[in-house]
């Protein structure tokens, strides 16, 4: 005991197991009210309603997600301008307000395409044109916010970025009971709370970012504003794949399966999200140590097993949980009109583990060299997207094309590290 004891002590003291531990806390809490929203929501709207209010918000996780290629980026750029003794003080804060303008640019550009074409992507996504609406004024959130956690990111201010998003997950579930309960706007009232809630979460981060960010700092150096294209550009298909692979199967089954089907996966979908949980609060601590790593020429291998049995472990535990014991979890909380969606959760579960193998390569190959991954992980995306548009469609199809989605970049990843970057980098060095 004592052995074991001299082992657990310096482990558990080191900062990156505080900061995981500390930021996977926050997660949990914030994934609790998420879950405890989208339950409320299920039990405060119709079946078919429901179904829409998942549709939407499936498909605002894929445009957060996209717009949130600048928070790598920013991670990345911040890490390194700190980690820099050739560039000025106070560098971080003017990529900061260099990248925070044109991000918010290009959100309002999209807000206004999207209030365009409204009644033409309602139509298409068979959903009210007033969700779409209100929906669409989360794109200048998306697109913003992620430029603030990049910041706070690179700088390992952990709990400031876990703070960002425990506000957003606590804003809308308190919005949106006023709304829905108070107001009683029903899908509308759900899909309104997003984009507020996201407001809330955008000034937490500003707030903490505190005025010297806006008055310190000087031009951005040339060699960020030249290499920004080309990983945004790396980081915006990666992540636009990435979240097709992750999301677009709801999508086609609210479009193609009736509604009753539609609820049903849309409950499992529900649930795999919680088997990322931990994935994302070991990944943000991940990223800007890849970055230090790989800039200090040391090897990344230890840094990726770590971080690959962390991910793996609890999300095999997770999934024969859901599997033996999905039934009564979903009666409990989503009702009884939702069982019969348990059978597919195993299934999903499996697919998840991939899913969440194929992130930690996608933000390691982000604070690397991106292009092969990013090829595989779009050309994954294509395949999935061709299967579900030729494939005739059940649920048990559609959890198995979703599987292939995840496993294959996962797969695919560890062999180009293997074979490629990995002696790669140890030329470099």
């Amino acid at each position: 005991m004592t052995g074991l004891r001299a082992v657990w002590t310096p482990w558990r003291q080191r900062p990156a197991v505080q900061q995981t531990t500390f930021l996977l806390a926050i997660d949990v809490v914030t994934n609790a009210i998420d879950y405890g929203f989208h339950i409320y929501l299920a039990r405060a709207l119709l079946p078919a309603e429901f179904a829409a209010a998942q549709t939407i918000n499936t498909i605002l996780l894929v445009v957060i997600t996209t717009a949130a290629v600048m928070q790598p980026v920013m991670a990345r750029y911040v890490a390194e301008a700190n980690l820099s003794t050739d560039l000025p003080p106070h560098t971080d804060f003017a990529i900061f307000r260099h990248f925070l303008g044109r991000s918010g640019l290009v959100g309002l550009a999209v807000v206004l395409v999207v209030l365009l074409f409204r009644a033409a992507l309602a139509d298409w996504l068979n959903l009210p044109e007033t969700a779409v609406t209100l929906a669409a004024f989360m794109i200048f959130i998306a697109t913003t916010r992620p430029v603030v956690a990049g910041m706070l990111q690179g700088q390992r201010r952990f709990a400031w970025f876990g703070g960002m998003r425990l506000g957003y997950a606590v804003s809308r579930f308190a919005v949106g009971l006023l709304l829905i309960s108070a107001l009683g706007l029903g899908l509308n009232g759900a899909i309104g709370a997003m984009p507020l809630g996201g407001a809330v979460s955008l000034l937490v981060g500003l707030f903490c970012l505190g005025g010297w960010v806006w008055r310190r700092g000087t031009a951005v150096p040339s060699q960020y504003r030249w290499s920004a294209s080309t990983l945004t550009l790396n980081a915006l298909v990666a992540y636009a794949a990435y979240m097709a692979l992750l999301s677009l199967d709801l999508v086609w089954v609210n479009r193609l399966l009736p509604a009753a089907d539609a609820a049903l996966y849309a409950t499992a979908v529900l649930l795999r999200r919680i088997l990322l949980l931990l994935p994302g609060a070991v990944i943000v601590i991940m990223f800007p140590r890849a970055v230090a790593r790989v800039a200090a020429k040391q090897s990344p291998d230890r840094l990726l097993w770590q971080t690959a049995v962390v991910v793996s472990l609890p999300t095999v535990v997770l999934t024969a949980v859901l599997a033996l014991f999905g039934a009564p979890l979903i009666g409990w909380t989503l009702g009884p009109a939702y069982v019969a969606a348990a059978p597919l959760l195993g299934g999903m579960g499996t697919a998840m583990l991939g899913m969440g193998l194929t992130v930690i390569w996608l933000n390691f190959y982000l604070a690397t060299r991106p292009l092969p991954f990013v090829i595989l992980l779009a050309g994954t995306a294509v395949l999935q997207l061709i299967l579900l548009q030729t494939v005739p469609l059940d649920l048990p199809v559609v959890t198995a094309i979703f599987g292939l989605g995840g496993w294959l970049p996962a797969i695919g990843g560890g062999l180009l590290y293997w074979f490629w970057l990995r002696s790669t980098l140890e030329h470099a060095s």
